[in-house]
């Protein structure tokens, strides 16, 4: 039987959390399926190399909604699909295959900013659209409890339609001890010897400011660590490096702009002594768990579905209380052996989310639900 799979989110390659999650998919089917077939639909050839029973299907690019609901549903039909897989929200309603839609979370409807940011018309849209997509599926999957709850709630899908499986973390986040590597990235890079690493992008729930008014206050006590920011210096990280330099912190804060995967961010987190991640809204959390993957202890956010990813193996604070927040981080800081525990506590719990035993689960729960409609 054939499988289809809307691939646009890797077709500029893999760079997104949705990215990853999806060729992590792509690559556990192509590892162990030898039955079925997974064709993957994009607007051009993928460049990535997949093994096994994998297919390219090419759909010439138009606008959006018309790919979606015109161009799309005639492919799968012309390459007679018999289960439709998308890696997102949107899904074909113009079609009789059966659906999965994996929701990762509903934060630009349930985020305040990012809620009024959408307007009368999009939100409309998501209630309409969005809901009608989550209906018409066979199958919902999500990465936490807490987004699973969003979309119920909000969309008023049945629970037990939703399967939770959590994003998995690649095999390259672990600890690195080769010497070499460590030093050109820290050449490259700029790095100082000792620091806190923040690593992600600087939109507003991610909670960036709380995190240099909180270095602020610790900066004093701890003169020989700095603060690395490695995200994206778009209008956002603009907006970060404008208040560091009103905070008259421009000689404590390093911006490495966007990591990439061969900027080898593994590296980055493991020469740090900290990762903090002060997030406000997260479907998953992805950060701190890579963090913790290589061995670097962790303070981050009590919020939305963080707990279910970093259980006790981190420091949860209040991202909104300065004051806890900033004690989290100098707590740590003065504590080596405090800072030894969270590490192999990270190391341990970060085993549950390896790439390999949560593509499976896609795969197992994908593969159950072919065979259901044979």
């Amino acid at each position: 039987m054939k499988i289809g799979v809307d691939a646009r989110e890797i077709q500029d390659g893999v760079v997104t959390g949705i990215g990853r999650s999806l060729a992590n998919f792509i690559q556990y089917f192509g590892k162990y399926e030898k039955e079925h077939t997974l064709i993957l639909f994009s607007e051009k050839i993928i460049p990535v190399d997949f093994h096994g029973n994998i297919k390219q299907a090419v759909i010439k690019p138009s606008p959006t909604f018309f790919w979606d609901q015109w161009k799309l549903p005639r492919a799968l039909k012309k390459n007679k699909i018999d289960l439709f897989y998308s890696p997102y929200y949107k899904i074909p309603l113009r079609t009789k295959i059966p659906i999965v839609n994996q929701i990762l979370d509903l934060m630009f409807l349930v985020f305040p900013p990012y809620r009024k940011a959408l307007g009368f018309w999009r939100r409309l849209y998501y209630a309409t659209f969005g809901k009608a997509f989550a209906r018409k599926s066979i199958s919902i999957i999500t990465d936490s409890e807490h987004a699973k709850q969003d979309i119920t709630r909000l969309w008023k899908i049945n629970p037990e339609k939703i399967v939770v499986i959590p994003l998995g973390v690649s095999d390259r986040y672990k600890p690195v001890d080769d010497m070499e590597l460590l030093n050109n990235v820290r050449e490259r890079l700029g790095l100082p010897e000792k620091y806190l690493l923040y690593l992600g992008n600087f939109k507003p729930h991610k909670n960036v400011e709380s995190l240099v008014h909180a270095f602020k206050k610790i900066a004093i006590r701890f003169p020989e660590y700095k603060l690395v920011m490695a995200g994206p210096l778009d209008s956002n990280g603009h907006r970060i490096q404008n208040l560091v330099s009103r905070e008259g912190l421009l000689d404590k804060v390093v911006f490495t702009n966007t990591i990439r995967e061969e900027d080898h961010p593994e590296a980055l987190l493991s020469m740090a002594d900290l990762f903090v991640f002060p997030t406000l809204y997260e479907g998953f959390g992805l950060p701190p768990l890579e963090a913790m993957a290589c061995g670097t202890p962790v303070v981050t956010s009590n919020l939305t579905a963080v707990p279910e990813v970093v259980g006790d193996a981190g420091a949860m604070v209040n991202p909104l209380d300065l004051d806890e927040l900033s004690r989290a981080i100098s707590d740590l800081l003065a504590d080596s052996e405090k800072r030894e525990t969270n590490s192999k506590k990270g190391l341990e719990r970060s085993k549950m989310f390896r790439k390999e035993h949560t593509a499976g689960k896609i795969y197992k729960h994908i593969i159950d639900l072919l065979e259901d409609i044979k």
